[in-house]
C-alpha cells in the first residue's frame, strides 16, 4: 500500500513539473531571468524535493537567449550558466563562463562579482584530491591585477581570505615536494622546487623556518662552494628557536 501511494507521489509530482516546465518558458524576459535567479538559489530542504532543476535552468537560459537576445538580461546568460555550473561543483566550467561573461561584457556592472566568482571556484578547485598547485597559483595571478574598483567592493574581504588561502597551500605544496625530494637525496631539485616557490610567494618561503632549512641544507648539499658556516649562522639568527639547527650543525 505505502509503495503504491509512493508511486502516485512521484507521479503527481512528474505532472506538476511537466506544467510548471510550460509555464517557466514563457513570460516576459524580466519574469524568465527571476525564475532563473530563484531555481538557482534554492535550497534543498528535503530528500526528493525542492532539488534544483538544472535540465530548466539550462531550457531557461537558452529560452532567455532565443526570444530576447538583445535584453539586458540576455547580458547575463553567460554568467547565470556559472552560477549554475558552481552549483553544480563544476567549478572548471564555472570559471570558463565567468571568463566569457567578462570577455563579453566590458561595461556590465557585475564585472567585478564574475571576477569574485572565478576566484572562488579556483578555491575550489584547489581543494581537489589531485593536489594542483595551478588553481592556487591562478588565484595569485588574478589577485596581482585586480583594480582598485574591485578592491572597494563588498567582495574583497573574502577576496583576501581566497589569496590567503592560496599563499598558504603554494607553500605547503612546495615544503612537501622538496621534502619528498630530500628524502631521495635530491637536493637539485629540492633547491628548484623551493626557488620556483619563492618566486609565487617570496614572503612566506622567506619567513618559513622550514623552507629556509630545507633551502639551506639543499645549498649546502648541492653547491660545491656553499659556505656552510655562514649559511648556518644566517639560518640561526633569522630562526634562533627552530628545532631544525641541529640537523644543519651536524653538516659541520
Amino acid at each position: 500500500m505505502f509503495n503504491r501511494l509512493l508511486k502516485v507521489f512521484f507521479v503527481l509530482i512528474i505532472i506538476a513539473s511537466c506544467s510548471k516546465r510550460e509555464d517557466f518558458l514563457t513570460g516576459s524576459d524580466e519574469e524568465i531571468y527571476n525564475l532563473i535567479v530563484k531555481e538557482i538559489d534554492k535550497k534543498k530542504k528535503y530528500l526528493v524535493l525542492n532539488h534544483t532543476d538544472f535540465s530548466l535552468l539550462e531550457d531557461m537560459i537558452t529560452t532567455l537567449q532565443i526570444r530576447y537576445p538583445y535584453s539586458s538580461y540576455t547580458r547575463e546568460a553567460y554568467l547565470l550558466s556559472g552560477n549554475v555550473a558552481f552549483k553544480q561543483k563544476k567549478y572548471a566550467l564555472a570559471i570558463n563562463e565567468y571568463s566569457e561573461f567578462i570577455k563579453n561584457q566590458v561595461n556590465h556592472p557585475k564585472r567585478d562579482y564574475a571576477t569574485f566568482r572565478i576566484l572562488k571556484s579556483h578555491s575550489m578547485l584547489m581543494s581537489g584530491k589531485d593536489k594542483n598547485v595551478d588553481p592556487a597559483k591562478d588565484i595569485i595571478d588574478i589577485y596581482a591585477t585586480l583594480s582598485a574598483v574591485y578592491k572597494s567592493t563588498e567582495y574583497m574581504p573574502e577576496t583576501e581570505q581566497i589569496y590567503k588561502k592560496a599563499q598558504r597551500y603554494i607553500l605547503k605544496r612546495g615544503i612537501y615536494i622538496a621534502n619528498y625530494y630530500v628524502k631521495k637525496g635530491e637536493f637539485s631539485s629540492a633547491l628548484g622546487r623551493l626557488n620556483n616557490t619563492e618566486t609565487l610567494i617570496p614572503n612566506l618561503v622567506r619567513n618559513s623556518e622550514e623552507a629556509q632549512y630545507l633551502i639551506a641544507l639543499s645549498q649546502i648539499k648541492t653547491l660545491k662552494d656553499a659556505d656552510k658556516l655562514t649559511l648556518i649562522n644566517f639560518y640561526k639568527k633569522k630562526f634562533p628557536e627552530s628545532d631544525f639547527i641541529e640537523d644543519l650543525e651536524n653538516l659541520l
